[in-house]
């Protein structure tokens, strides 16, 4: 598999991290729990742990978007 596709893989998964605080996810976020995920331990750390993976979410996008540009860019002038 070349490091191209390789990277794209990446940037996928990142992206998928990065929207885990989409309005789509917060639904179900607040349904596991009957009286919602306020008061609750369990619900405010699932609530805290889903903000910090969606940031490393956001920051693995932007490096691997980086590196990619970067593999592509060809600075040899034929």
């Amino acid at each position: 598999m070349s490091r191209n596709t390789k990277l794209l893989y990446c940037i996928l998964g990142s992206a998928i991290l990065a929207f885990i605080n989409s309005s789509m996810f917060g639904m179900a976020k607040l349904g596991m729990f009957p009286g919602g995920y306020g008061g609750h331990l369990i619900g405010e750390l699932l609530v805290l742990i889903a903000n910090v993976v969606s940031l490393i979410g956001f920051i693995l996008l932007i490096i691997f978007s980086i590196i990619l540009i970067i593999n592509n860019l060809n600075l040899k002038k034929d």
